[in-house]
């Protein structure tokens, strides 16, 4: 309020929303881009990404086979698709799951005291451990938080 007694425009000025969109593509661009990238640095070498899964010690060798061959395929199209307007939401809720699963799979592997590295980009990074993979999971499903809203 003025001193003269008139009352101010008090509305916001709209810069929430570019803001807003801004957040949400660097969001999906980050959670479609890393999806991209670790699909494909596992498809390379699918024999490599079973033992991978195999050191989780959580499914027999011929299910962590067959994950190894297909995992990297639904994980190249997922995050593709998360760039497509009409596939989003369906991207969306499969990465949502995926990473999901990932954390607790990690977070099983970090309880049970497996000194095993997560496997998540092949032989693309050195090894770092459980604990960094789960922070960045969680940072990741807060990404997928932020896809999940709508910008007014």
């Amino acid at each position: 309020m003025e001193e003269s007694g008139k009352v101010t425009n008090l509305r916001p000025t709209g810069l929430g929303i570019p803001y807003a969109r801004v957040g949400r593509f660097l969001a999906r661009f980050a959670l479609g881009g890393l999806f991209i990238f670790a699909g494909a640095a596992k498809i390379v070498d699918p024999g490599a990404f079973a033992i991978e899964i195999e050191r989780y010690q959580l499914l027999p060798w011929k299910v962590c086979a067959a994950i190894a061959i297909y995992l990297p395929w639904l994980e190249l199209l997922s995050g593709i698709c998360l760039f497509l307007k009409s596939l989003e939401r369906g991207a969306l809720a499969l990465i949502t799951l995926l990473l999901s699963i990932f954390t607790l799979a990690l977070c099983s592997a970090l309880v049970r005291g497996l000194s095993i590295d997560c496997g998540c980009f092949g032989h693309a990074f050195i090894s770092t451990g459980t604990i960094v993979p789960i922070l960045r999971n969680l940072l990741l499903l807060f990404f997928a938080g932020v896809l999940w809203t709508k910008v007014r």
